[in-house]
C-alpha cells in the first residue's frame, strides 16, 4: 500500500490491541471499520472510537456465515487494510482439553481469520494492492504447558499466512503476521480453562507446570507486572509497516516475545545438529 490513506476493517477492535490500533490508524488519516459482537457494549467502552470517525460493524468472525458478511463489507467499503485480532486463549492440559474446546478455540482463532482473508481477497487481487495483517502471539511459534489448544489455533493459522504470503505476492498484497508477547491489554482476563474441572486442571496435573500455568492465568482482575507490552506503541509500529517497504513476514513485539522466539530458533538448532547425522543418512543410495 502506498502512502495514500485506507480504509481499514480491523476485527475485534472493541479493546485490547484491537482498539489501540483502531485508534492509530484513525489518528493517522484511514477510515476504520471496526468488528464487535456487541455495538452498544463497545459504544460504552470504546467511545472515542465512533468520536474520530470510526464506523462499527456488528460482525462475528467465529459464525459460519462470516464469509457472506464479510465479502459484502469488503464490497461495500473497498478495504485496503485487514486486521484480524479478535480471539481469545484457552489454558488447560492437553488430557483435560475436550473435543468441543479445541473446536471452539480454532472456531475463533484458525476459522475466524480464515473466513474474512478468503472474503477480502478477490477484492484485493482486483485492486492489485492490500496489506492482511494478523494478530498471532508469540504462542504462535513456541508452544508452553497448559497452552497446547491455544497455540495449536495460532501455529495453524500462521501456516495459512505464511503460506499465503507466498501465493499473493504477484498481486501486489502483503501479508504481516504480528506476534505480540504479553501485552497490558485485557486480553488475560478472559482466558478460558477446561470447563469440567473446577480448579482448571484435573488432580494428575497437580503440582505440574499446568497447574502453573492455569493458576496463574485465570480470573486475573489486574495487569501483572511482568506484562510490559504497550499497546499503543505496538499499534504505532503495526501502522507504521503498511506505510513501509515490509521486507518480513512476522513481526515479533516486546521484549519477551524477542528472547521466546531466540529459545525457540535455539532449540530447532539443537534438534537439527542432533538428528544432521540421521537425517541425511536416509536418502536414497
Amino acid at each position: 500500500m502506498s502512502n495514500d490513506k485506507g480504509t481499514w476493517l480491523i476485527t475485534g477492535a472493541s479493546s485490547g490491541l484491537g482498539k489501540s490500533i483502531s485508534l492509530e490508524a484513525l489518528r493517522s488519516g484511514h477510515k476504520v471499520i471496526g468488528t464487535t459482537r456487541d455495538i452498544p457494549n463497545a459504544e460504552a467502552t470504546h467511545a472515542e472510537f465512533s468520536a474520530k470517525g470510526g464506523i462499527w460493524l456488528e460482525l462475528d468472525p467465529s459464525n459460519k456465515d462470516a464469509y457472506d458478511h464479510f465479502s459484502k463489507c469488503f464490497q461495500k467499503y473497498s478495504v485496503d487494510v485487514l486486521v484480524n485480532n479478535a480471539g481469545y486463549a484457552f489454558i488447560g492440559a492437553v488430557e483435560d482439553t475436550s473435543e468441543e474446546e479445541l473446536r471452539d478455540q480454532m472456531e475463533i482463532n484458525f476459522y475466524g481469520p480464515l473466513r474474512t482473508v478468503r472474503a477480502c481477497l478477490p477484492f484485493m487481487r482486483a485492486k492489485g494492492s492490500g496489506h492482511i495483517i494478523l494478530i498471532s502471539s508469540g504462542a504462535g511459534f513456541i508452544a508452553r504447558p497448559g497452552r497446547g489448544a491455544y497455540s495449536a489455533s495460532k501455529f495453524a493459522i500462521e501456516a495459512i499466512h505464511e503460506s499465503l504470503a507466498q501465493e499473493v505476492t504477484n498481486f501486489g498484497i502483503k501479508v504481516l503476521i504480528v506476534e505480540p508477547g504479553a501485552f497490558r491489554t485485557p486480553f488475560s482476563s478472559r482466558i478460558i480453562t477446561p470447563k469440567q474441572f473446577e480448579a482448571g486442571f484435573s488432580e494428575g496435573y497437580k503440582g505440574t507446570l499446568v497447574e502453573n500455568m492455569v493458576t496463574g492465568s485465570r480470573g486475573l482482575k489486574t495487569i501483572p507486572d511482568y506484562f510490559r507490552g504497550d499497546p499503543d506503541k505496538a499499534a504505532r509500529e503495526i501502522v507504521k509497516a503498511t506505510t513501509s517497504e515490509q521486507k518480513y513476514l512476522r513481526m515479533p513485539l516486546g521484549s519477551d516475545c524477542v528472547a521466546a522466539l531466540e529459545l525457540k530458533l535455539g532449540i530447532l538448532q539443537a534438534d537439527l545438529e542432533a538428528t544432521r547425522p540421521m537425517a541425511t543418512a536416509t536418502d536414497i543410495d
